[in-house]
């Protein structure tokens, strides 16, 4: 504003001073001097034109009279004033307006990315330290009677409800929070912590995740032990294949070895002869 305002008051003198002549000859028509002085008779008046010819975008308003009353010459002005102030020095503030607008958006979001990954890692170490809480024996293991007789207390309940997370149904807890095998580790209860944390209905809809999870680690493993056992009676029931056709074998050669000694002829058209 400091910029446009030394704009202004340049060109409000330049008009001023030009114009003073017009105005005050008494030869020119009484009208034309009113209408001119009226828009550039003093500093105040000629500053306000300028204004709104900068600002307002009515200049052909303010700039026709003059041309057509005064002059021709002012279209040089008027040119000049309005190609480089009300076009480009506005555009210029404009943009850096814009950037400054966009660099600092971007940093309130780059700011609100740091203020969640450091309220998350502060979340974490919390749980870390119910963990620890938790853990009776420190093998880094929860069971779940030890999680049931915990989370009976209030107090313990109503610090879980600082940590957004809800504990009314305690076997459903432990059963998110478990992967099967019926205890529970450091990363299961921290992933499990942060995917039920919210209302209770947060926690029916992870519960059933939870079951499909577990499922599937349990058919894995029905699966792993089929095959375990599909594969000694497969490779019996080879063997089995093999000695059978190699006791055939063994068969159809001695009989063809007793049918040499003995020169049996007609064992040997029998033979070639088709069967």
């Amino acid at each position: 504003m400091v910029l446009l305002g030394v704009f202004m008051s340049m060109g409000a003198l330049i008009m001023g001073n030009l114009l003073q002549v017009f105005y005050l000859e008494a030869s020119y028509p009484q009208e034309d001097r009113e209408l001119i002085w009226n828009y550039y008779g003093t500093a105040y008046r000629s500053f306000w034109t300028l204004y709104e010819i900068t600002f307002a975008g009515n200049w052909p308003t303010r700039a026709r009279p003059v041309m057509e009353k005064v002059s021709q010459l002012f279209v040089v002005f008027f040119f000049c004033y309005v190609t480089v102030i009300v076009f480009a020095v506005l555009r210029v503030i404009s943009a850096v307006f814009l950037k400054d607008t966009l660099d600092a958006a971007h940093n309130d979001e780059e700011n609100m990315m740091a203020i969640s990954q450091h309220q998350k890692k502060e979340y974490i170490e919390r749980l870390e330290k119910v963990f620890r809480t938790l853990d009776e024996f420190g093998d880094g293991m929860i069971t779940q009677p030890r999680l049931e007789q915990l989370l009976a207390e209030p107090k313990v309940q109503a610090y879980f409800k600082t940590l957004d997370v809800d504990v009314t149904e305690t076997s459903a807890l432990f059963h998110l929070l478990d992967d099967g095998d019926g205890e529970v580790t450091l990363d299961e209860f921290i992933d499990g912590i942060l995917r039920c944390k919210g209302p209770a209905r947060a926690i029916d809809q992870v519960a059933m995740h939870s079951d499909i999870k577990q499922l599937d680690k349990k058919l894995s493993k029905v699966m792993k032990a089929m095959r375990a056992t599909s594969k000694p009676q497969k490779k019996a029931h080879l063997e089995e294949e093999n000695m059978t056709c190699a006791h055939s074998h063994a068969e159809h050669l001695k009989v063809f070895r007793m049918g040499l000694l003995e020169g049996d002829h007609s064992f040997f058209e029998r033979q070639k002869s088709p069967v």
